[in-house]
């Protein structure tokens, strides 16, 4: 019965902490874009997260999912940058 009580609490916490880590995820690798902009005055191009913006991120590696789903950039004329970082398949906002 306890097992009853504390898994669904237990699971949902487990979720919520992903929802954030990607989220943080998203912020780091805005930053990357942001530093390699001011390094070379070019915005990187859409799909995958190039090999050139890893020498930005913590480690020289890009962040991972914790959901294991890959972060690609997107067009997004909203967006000051121009480009979006996606997280498919839930694409949750950051």
């Amino acid at each position: 019965i306890l097992v009853a009580l504390i898994l669904p609490n237990a699971l949902r916490a487990i979720s919520q902490a992903n929802v954030k880590e990607c989220a943080s995820n998203v912020r780091a690798i805005n930053t990357a874009i942001q530093m390699r902009y001011t390094a070379t005055r070019t915005w990187p191009g859409t799909g995958a997260i190039p090999t050139d913006l890893l020498p930005f991120f913590q480690g020289g590696a890009a962040p991972v999912c914790p959901f294991g789903t890959a972060y690609v950039l997107a067009v997004d004329a909203s967006d000051p940058n121009g480009v979006a970082i996606k997280c498919t398949p839930h694409a949750h906002a950051p």
